[in-house]
């Protein structure tokens, strides 16, 4: 039997159908009983739906040159 920690490694796995076969089997035995995970698992679901459907935003010729900066700096 999975853990609750298991599942909360795998969730991203399990949400993108990269799990098969047994272990697919154990996740979603899991899911059945713990209430707590299945929640957990929407959660991750409804986030990681809500990131894609963001715009990705574009960063100026300026400001990369200013994070690289500070980046450059804060190694020093």
């Amino acid at each position: 039997m999975l853990k609750c920690r298991d599942v909360a490694h795998q969730a991203s796995d399990y949400i993108d159908n990269n799990m098969r076969g047994w272990e697919l089997f154990r996740f979603r035995l899991h899911l059945f009983i713990c209430f707590y995970c299945r929640r957990f698992v929407r959660h991750v679901r409804i986030t990681r739906d809500f990131v894609r459907s963001r715009p990705v935003p574009k960063a100026s010729s300026a400001e990369i040159e200013t994070v690289m900066k500070v980046v450059q700096q804060t190694r020093d």
